[in-house]
């Protein structure tokens, strides 16, 4: 009789196979726009120039160098070992390889839930579309992330702080997230939160040091894209500007009162830490009048870590995931050559770029699992983890990986 293959082994094999696809894309594709933003202001950087005083009239306006300078030092750096779009493009791929090592061999979940979200990020086509075939940072992103959430559900607190500032530091996203995680680690540690929260603050604005005061200007430039007039690509805002109740305002109001919402429902015990920094999340970019698709994946990603889906959930969320991936080479490629003979109804279908059948496209999936975690909420399957079933999680997280 076969032996079963150690778990540690099938996640290493799906991680690798995960890995050789991605670079398979890369060796088949030529990225986006934003990979060519990366690469111009992070050459500015490698050859000794300011990438927050770029020219005027340079290949890329010098408002989209909107990152904080982390996130140019790290890609310079990788550019003075090998200055080549691929450099940074393997640097995404091996960071959705750790994404599933991480999940898989740390994450305190059942390995039936561990497998069903690993196969599903090394292989779900709206994945591979959204960040390896238009080469998007969004996968650094996430592994801060997946590595937060875990660090909450293990609580290891201090990893914890470190993931926030670390991607507060290199895109902005953990600053949403930082108030959550002070009010839920104010809870857990007392005062030592407190100065875990400034020492977060301090290596954040150390990271501000180079460029400074210049790089200070990433702020002015990502606020600039707020007052965007009427929104565009996929944001939700564009169905209120079409019916128009849109103004700029809306969308610097809109997060607050998201993110204010989240933390009463912290401090209320309505929702746990981990819940509270998905949602954080979610409000941090649903409402940003350019949100796309790489960017709507991104918060919905989180959800799928925290939530138990079933095998029904998990084939409609394929499903639903298929068809924003289409969607999502329709509005940005064109209809594919293998689909030319039905590329009139298909553009009729999913539409273009900033129209609302393609914000419809591209939100349903989101649309499909907050309904999920809403109907869990109710259900009370999410208070199962965060109290006494977070422990018993951990637990088996201990015995599953003693047995593997």
């Amino acid at each position: 009789m076969r032996k079963p293959i150690p778990w540690r082994l099938t996640v290493g094999l799906v991680a690798l196979a995960a890995f050789a696809l991605r670079l398979a894309i890369i060796a088949h594709s030529h990225g986006g726009s934003d990979l060519r933003i990366y690469l111009y202001f992070s050459r500015l950087a490698l050859h000794g120039a300011d990438p927050y005083k770029a020219p005027a009239g340079g290949a890329i306006a010098p408002h989209f160098a909107d990152s904080p300078p982390l996130e140019f030092l790290i890609f310079a750096g990788l550019l003075a070992l090998h200055d080549s779009a691929s450099t940074l493009r393997v640097l995404f791929a091996l960071a959705d390889a750790l994404v599933i090592l991480l999940v898989g061999l740390a994450y305190p979940r059942p390995r039936r839930w561990r497998a069903g979200f690993m196969l599903f990020y090394a292989f779900n086509p709206f994945v591979l579309v959204a960040w390896t075939g238009f080469a998007e940072d969004k996968t650094v992103i996430f592994l801060g992330v997946a590595l937060l959430l875990i660090a909450l559900e293990r609580a290891r607190d201090t990893l914890a702080w470190a993931a926030a500032a670390t991607l507060t530091a290199f895109k902005f996203a953990g600053a949403f997230m930082v108030p959550a995680l002070a009010l839920h680690e104010l809870r857990a540690r007392g005062r030592m939160a407190l100065v875990a929260f400034a020492a977060s603050v301090a290596a954040v604005a150390i990271s501000f040091l180079p460029w400074f005061p210049h790089s200070l200007d990433a702020f002015a430039h990502r606020q600039s894209r707020l007052g965007i007039d009427p929104p565009i690509h996929a944001s939700p805002m564009l169905l209120l500007s079409r019916l128009g109740l849109y103004a700029p305002i809306e969308a610097k109001l809109l997060p607050a009162c998201a993110l204010v919402a989240v933390l009463a429902a912290l401090a209320a015990r309505r929702i746990d830490g981990v819940q509270a920094m998905t949602l954080s999340l979610l409000a941090c970019y649903a409402f940003l009048p350019d949100q796309d698709y790489n960017r709507i994946l991104l918060v919905t990603l989180p959800f799928l870590l925290i939530m138990r889906p079933a095998l029904v959930r998990w084939a409609a969320i394929w499903v639903m995931s298929c068809f924003s991936a289409l969607g999502a080479v329709i509005a940005s490629r064109g209809v594919p050559h293998a689909l030319s003979a039905i590329a009139g109804p298909l553009r009729d279908v999913f539409g273009e770029d900033s129209t609302v059948a393609h914000v419809l496209w591209m939100n349903l999936l989101l649309v499909l699992v907050l309904v999920f975690f809403a109907l869990d909420g109710r259900r009370g399957t999410r208070s199962k983890t965060a109290t006494a079933g977070e422990q018993a999680g951990r637990r088996l997280f201990v015995e599953t990986a003693r047995s593997g």
